[in-house]
């Protein structure tokens, strides 16, 4: 079967989710009864559209990478419409320019190789975003990471991500024989150290520990991959237990954090209350779940946002919650394919790291709302509500297509 022609079978899956969650509205029970056919038509065209771009184009990108996104984000829709209405409809717009955005980098972004010349752009630029941010920035949810411009709420710190795997994978490939041998130190692991450091304080200082967690993960991720020396990742680990415990004692908002994870009830309707409420709405769920739309999470605080996944756990069970994660793992396993099988070295790194950075969020806000972890905070990619979320997802998701499809030139 022709790769395109599987990838238009795939989406139909995702319309089809959306079409009965329509009709499954139309009768009253609540998921999508406030959505009109123009929203729905224009789902359905967004995600149709970008396919057909991709099949005239003859791109030869992984044909089951779009239609995961895409089962993602529309299972996000459902919920959203039934939690909030207003969110949910800026959600499909925010879906179509997604959408747009990973066609524009599809058709203009396939020389990847090209892209990755200008490593210490990418940083610079990412400095740049998180020190406006700082500056200028807005404190909402106790992390100082967005930019309100009007009506609109951007979160840089969703491009800054994108920006420094850019900046690891053209500087590694670039920099790894100087980094195997001693000599090479300060041309090699000083620029890397200060760079990723300084990103990684500007998100301190922001308070964003989630984000400054998941950039730290992806670049002990991408030095291993770069490397194959185990001792680099090591003492990449031990120096993040250091900076994670003084993070701890210097700054309060983290310390209320960690003690609210350890034990919630001590303030039950306080600073206790989003996590025990989420914990409720999960435990509530059983295997099978309330049903869709008859669950009560919209009680929790930021349910659209951070807490998403508890509404998903409680109205589909665990057999929905795990379905859910299950396809993180295949949008995870369909990347690094991709990254195994670029043809050559840059190509892997980004991919890798691109890879990492969406599996990995998912993994800690999903840990961080079943109290696995202390809560970070950060948006479920493509399934919670989120402007800067969604479009970065899909551009991620774009670059991943180009990765795959080099392999396939070769």
């Amino acid at each position: 079967m022709n790769r395109r022609w599987r990838e238009f079978t795939l989406l139909l899956w995702p319309n089809l989710l959306l079409l009965s969650g329509y009709f499954y509205g139309q009768m009253g029970e609540g998921s999508l009864a406030s959505i009109d056919i123009g929203e729905l038509s224009l789902l359905f065209s967004s995600f149709l559209g970008a396919h057909f771009i991709l099949k005239a184009s003859k791109h030869e990108g992984d044909e089951y990478l779009l239609p995961l996104a895409a089962m993602l984000t529309s299972l996000g829709l459902i919920f959203l419409f039934r939690l909030d209405p207003v969110l949910a409809r800026r959600q499909v717009a925010w879906t179509g320019l997604g959408l747009l955005t990973l066609v524009g980098v599809c058709l203009k972004g396939r020389d990847y190789q090209r892209m990755l010349r200008y490593p210490y752009l990418y940083l610079t630029l990412g400095l740049i975003f998180l020190t406006l941010t700082i500056i200028a920035g807005t404190r909402i949810g106790g992390a100082k990471s967005w930019i309100v411009l009007g009506p609109l709420s951007l979160e840089p710190v969703e491009a800054v991500k994108v920006l420094v795997v850019l900046f690891l994978a053209g500087f590694l490939e670039e920099k790894k024989e100087l980094m195997l041998v001693e000599p090479g130190w300060s041309r090699s692991w000083g620029p890397l150290f200060v760079g990723v450091g300084l990103a990684v304080l500007l998100l301190v200082f922001q308070r964003d520990l989630g984000s400054a967690l998941i950039l730290l993960v992806v670049l002990l991720g991408i030095i291993y991959l770069a490397t194959g020396k185990k001792r680099y990742v090591a003492a990449g680990s031990f120096l993040f237990a250091l900076g994670s415990l003084g993070a701890y004692l210097i700054f309060p908002h983290l310390k209320v954090r960690v003690n609210i994870w350890l034990d919630p009830w001590e303030d039950p309707q306080g600073a206790g209350y989003q996590v025990i409420q989420g914990m409720l709405a999960i435990a509530s769920g059983g295997v099978w779940g309330t049903g869709v739309g008859l669950g009560y999470s919209q009680i929790i605080p930021a349910v659209a946002t951070d807490f998403i996944f508890a509404t998903i756990a409680e109205e589909m069970g665990f057999v929905g919650s795990f379905g859910v994660t299950l396809l993180y793992l295949l949008l995870g396993y369909r990347g690094l394919r991709a990254a195994l099988r670029a043809p050559e070295e840059q190509g892997t790194l980004l991919a890798a790291g691109l890879t990492m950075l969406i599996t990995f969020q998912a993994f800690i806000i999903i840990a961080g709302v079943s109290k696995l972890l202390p809560l970070t905070g950060v948006t479920l990619p493509f399934v919670s509500y989120g402007g800067s979320s969604l479009i970065i997802s899909y551009l991620i998701l774009g670059l991943l297509l180009n990765v795959s499809a080099a392999q396939r030139k070769v």
